[in-house]
């Protein structure tokens, strides 16, 4: 299993929303894989002969390997159960805020030729969005008997929506939690883990031990903006200012928990990772026994289970509190894209809420570690038996009650690609927290304008 969060966003400070109705100026080839014009063919044959020839849709994503394959199998069964649709699902890149996918649907928008559905990474909908080229759901979502916005677990729709209508529907979707070594824990003498920042640095430094190589590290922090996100926010601060116009993270009351991170691996009691692969080498350090808590993706239990296996037991929490707790979205959100034809549309629609009913819903979700999405999916016999087996997996449904909306502007991506490049300077060259904030800010507040 990979990291399952959205990943590093380098999309560009120049796609805005306006721009990408005329593709954004993506240089990425044309699709290779089946899109609108070929479905259409399709779509015409099977009005004349609807029992022979199944409508046929595409349908982009953006995660690979196990993943991928876990799609593949899925859609086949929908294929086998469903004869007058044909779903062409096809791996098209990442699909993270500017990866190779995105850039794929931008040039396939601009030719006028996009699939029927795409995966949309969560801080990538408002983009898309105000684009006008996704198809407004919330028609569709009112009125279904299965995804009808009720039928849904708290917290998880934040991300499908833009200006108050409903635009995408839960997919691929994670939240970041707190994972701990519990060996470890009990071999400091600490009965839990922490629920707040105060008890996580006492904690972090008390597991603190050894030198060197044999060194182990209290805390590890996660050199990525999608916890920065919860950092801001459970410190009581906010990205933006509520007219999107202003960065507000460099305010003092949105530094506390980033200052906290930092001083800890200034301290020595705090492992970071640098580079490119900051991520994985991070979760790698928590399955090698090197750190006795990170914050990681619920997505990457998996691979902690396999890798730890049975060396120490482990668990996961919800994330620490600062102020508040405010729990970033992550993950992508299915889209149907706009000019699809009725019969199209209808295929389409039919597909999303197959797959988002609670026998897949459930499927998905063990397979793959992502969150189930369905208020029912929590008293399905199978999710129940296999939730009991896995309790850490119970955290990240724990912690949707918690989940706030990232800022809905079009310019987001570009904002935190920026923050981005602050984070990399703090943790990996040592920059000042406040300095590098206050001067990040000053660099978003020209590009939001």
């Amino acid at each position: 299993m990979n990291n399952l969060r959205r990943p590093l966003v380098y999309l560009g400070v120049t796609c805005t929303a306006g721009i990408l109705a005329t593709g954004c100026g993506a240089t990425n080839s044309t699709p290779s894989t089946i899109t609108r014009s070929a479905a259409h063919k399709s779509d015409q044959s099977a009005t004349g002969a609807a029992s022979q020839t199944p409508i046929t849709i595409a349908f982009w994503y953006g995660v690979s390997n196990n993943l991928s394959n876990d799609i593949q199998q899925m859609v086949a069964e929908f294929n086998r159960t469903h004869p007058n649709i044909r779903v062409v699902a096809t791996y098209e890149g990442s699909y993270s805020g500017g990866g190779e996918e995105q850039q794929k649907l931008l040039a396939a928008i601009k030719a006028g030729d996009p699939p029927a559905i795409a995966q949309i990474e969560v801080h990538a909908m408002p983009l898309f969005a105000a684009s006008g080229q996704l198809l407004d759901l919330t028609s569709r979502l009112q009125t279904s008997p299965i995804d009808k916005p009720s039928n849904f677990l708290d917290g998880i729709l934040v991300s499908t929506q833009y200006q108050g209508r409903y635009f995408g529907v839960p997919f691929n979707r994670s939240v970041p939690v707190l994972y701990y070594n519990e060996t470890l824990f009990r071999q400091a003498g600490i009965a839990h883990p922490p629920t707040n920042w105060s008890q996580l640095i006492s904690d972090a430094k008390a597991l603190t031990k050894g030198t060197g190589n044999h060194k182990i590290y209290g805390f590890s922090p996660l050199v990525d903006w999608w916890s920065w996100e919860y950092a801001v926010g459970s410190s009581g601060g906010s990205v933006l200012s509520t007219n999107l116009t202003k960065a507000t993270f460099a305010k003092p009351n949105a530094l506390t928990i980033l200052n906290a991170q930092a001083q800890l691996v200034k301290d020595g009691d705090a492992k970071v990772e640098t580079g490119p692969n900051t991520w994985d080498l991070m979760t790698q350090d928590f399955i090698n026994g090197e750190v006795a808590m990170d914050i990681d993706s619920i997505g990457s239990a998996g691979k902690v289970a396999s890798g730890v296996g049975s060396k120490f037991t482990w668990g996961t929490a919800l994330l620490p509190r600062g102020k508040t707790l405010a729990v970033p979205p992550g993950g992508g959100d299915l889209a149907i894209l706009k000019g699809v034809s009725p019969a199209q549309l209808q295929a389409a629609w039919t597909f999303i809420q197959w797959w988002t009913a609670p026998a897949q819903s459930v499927k998905w979700s063990m397979e793959t570690g992502y969150l189930p999405v369905q208020k029912a999916d929590l008293s399905n016999q199978t999710y129940e038996s296999f939730i009991a087996n896995h309790p850490q997996y119970r955290t990240a449904i724990d912690e949707l009650k918690y989940e706030q909306p990232s800022p809905a502007s079009p310019a987001y991506l570009a904002v935190l690609e920026q923050v981005q490049q602050a984070l990399e300077g703090i943790f990996d060259e040592g920059k000042p927290v406040a300095q590098t904030m206050e001067q990040t800010a000053e660099q978003v507040d020209q590009n939001l304008r």
